[in-house]
């Protein structure tokens, strides 16, 4: 694999994006596995429908099941990708708050991190 897949977690241990995992159905919870070792084999390669570049570093992981729109916003920093946070898309543009959440917790990651 070219890339590892971290999943953020605040300095709490709480980790967004698992919880929001854990809760969907068994199905969708397949599915989204299968993405994600998509994504950490092909990287920012992802076909558009898949995954794509949002803007300012943020991505997304799209996982459509029965118009079911779960959405995983990441970010790359060196071979690492890391999942910031997770929603389910209720209109047609990923909600700016989201991506905003993104970067920040991207931010928080690298300097705990760094």
């Amino acid at each position: 694999m070219k890339f590892q897949v971290y999943f953020y977690r605040a300095a709490n241990g709480k980790c967004q994006a698992c919880d929001y995992a854990r809760a969907m159905d068994i199905n969708h919870q397949a599915k989204a596995k299968r993405w994600f070792k998509a994504l950490a084999k092909l990287g920012p390669d992802m076909p558009d429908e898949y995954g794509k570049h949002l803007r300012d570093g943020v991505w997304e992981l799209r996982v459509i099941i029965h118009r079911r729109q779960h959405r995983f916003l990441y970010s790359f920093w060196k071979n690492i990708v890391i999942v910031t946070n997770a929603f389910l898309k209720k209109s047609r543009e990923v909600p700016e708050s989201e991506i905003k959440k993104s970067r920040k917790l991207m931010t928080d990651w690298i300097s705990r991190r760094g």
